[in-house]
């Protein structure tokens, strides 16, 4: 089959490399100049990685993202480390990643922290997400770990990420998001660059085509089974179109799909977030041994700051220190119009409070934007959620979207690619 997979994010990659090596003819369409989606990778002038745009680790326990490193012969590429997870309370930074951190944490008295490790171990034990899909994230957290807990380390967070939407994002979500840590966390040597490339090669090995910088202008139904699409002065007749792109770039391309499914017709309902990062290039660290700070002050113009060469090492980036400084904001939120130096600008005062004094020099400015990168997981999501396999004949629809209830993720991208591929070709037979 001719198979046109429309966006070059992990699960188009993931999909294209699946098809191929089932010996259908496959073609990529990205409208970047890169592949790799929201962990596409960029380098600079001296750096022997590159590093994503946005922060990026895997857990321990992200098997199909693993399983799809060893079939790709970089088994021996994954990187295993333990670092620091820390929370910013009353200026202070705390280690807090572990049952003994918990209970020497001073935000919180003993029963509290008594509560909150039993609402820890219950959503860690608890193997099953459906029975929280009816309450709120803000219900559980108070009704097992308590009102102060609650205020002290999950509400500053909770809102910061989610905002106006914060009251009816689902437990299951949160539930989802303790189910899945581990205490040491992954990453890949060269970063999730080398992840892609491996894609890349594979893909057109198989026969793939790849086509970055390609916007696809429409893409019209010419048979009972087939569609044509049309970009620049090109048009090529497809057997079978997944979109991998975010819903509403889906339907702006294919406008009759919201009204084939009620189901479809409430994606467009399912707000999403921005994803923004500033990420400063240093000759010095601004965080201090810390890896990963959520940041509970909520005066902070930003949600988390994440020292990367606290994780990877920092000769591999010209023996200086990066730094992400992230949000999730939705769109048209300000920040989003702003250039670089202007963001750096609004948050400067408050990145130095976090360096303890530290002298450091910003040598370079890096911001990333990733649109509809965040999907909310509102109460009794699944039900909103079509299957891949949409009504329009020989059309598949797989993007954030569909990964539920767990959060977005490249592990759940690669696991989505594969199981529409899978879709796809059981179609087929």
């Amino acid at each position: 089959m001719d198979i046109a997979v429309i966006g070059g994010g992990f699960t188009g990659l993931t999909a294209a490399y699946t098809l191929t090596k089932l010996g259908h003819r496959v073609s990529i369409f990205e409208k970047e100049s890169f592949l790799g989606g929201l962990a596409y990778g960029f380098t600079f002038p001296g750096w022997e990685w590159h590093m994503e745009g946005a922060y990026h680790h895997l857990f321990t326990n992200d098997n199909s993202i693993l399983s799809l490193l060893q079939d790709l012969g970089l088994k021996d590429d994954l990187i295993i480390k333990r670092p620091i997870t820390a929370s910013l309370w009353h200026s202070v930074m705390y280690q807090l990643d572990s049952p003994i951190s918990l209970f020497t944490f001073p935000g919180l008295g003993p029963v509290d922290k008594f509560r909150t490790a039993i609402l820890l171990a219950f959503l860690k034990v608890m193997p099953f997400w459906q029975p929280l899909e009816g309450i709120t994230a803000e219900q559980l957290l108070v009704s097992i770990g308590g009102k102060n807990a609650f205020t002290t380390i999950w509400e500053p967070l909770l809102y910061g990420k989610f905002g106006e939407y914060a009251p009816k994002v689902a437990a299951s979500w949160f539930w989802a998001r303790i189910q899945k840590r581990t205490p040491s966390l992954c990453y890949i040597r060269g970063g999730f660059h080398t992840l892609v490339e491996a894609l890349r090669a594979v893909i057109i090995k198989n026969g793939g085509t790849i086509l970055t910088s390609t916007v696809i202008h429409s893409v019209k139904r010419t048979s009972a089974d087939s569609y044509t699409l049309s970009w620049g002065s090109n048009k090529q007749t497809f057997d079978r179109i997944l979109l991998t792109i975010p819903t509403p770039a889906a339907f702006k391309l294919i406008p009759d799909l919201p009204s084939t499914d009620k189901r479809y017709a409430a994606l467009s309902a399912i707000p999403h977030l921005f994803a923004q990062t500033l990420i400063l290039e240093t000759d010095a660290p601004i965080l201090k041994d810390v890896y990963w700070l959520n940041v509970t002050d909520r005066s902070f113009p930003f949600l988390a700051a994440v020292a990367h060469t606290n994780f990877m090492d920092k000769t591999h980036y010209g023996g200086h220190h990066l730094t992400y400084f992230g949000n999730y904001l939705p769109q048209g939120h300000r920040y989003l119009s702003m250039t670089a130096q202007e963001l750096l600008k609004e948050f400067r005062p408050f990145i130095h409070s976090l360096s303890s004094g530290t002298r450091y020099k910003i040598l370079h400015t890096h911001m990333f934007i990733g649109p509809f990168a965040q999907p909310v997981h509102t109460r009794h999501y699944s039900q909103k959620i079509p299957p891949i396999t949409t009504p329009l004949p020989s059309t598949y629809l797989a993007n954030m979207d569909f990964i539920y209830p767990w959060d977005r993720g490249t592990n759940y991208a690669v696991e989505l690619g594969q199981r529409a591929a899978n879709l796809i070709v059981k179609k087929t037979i």
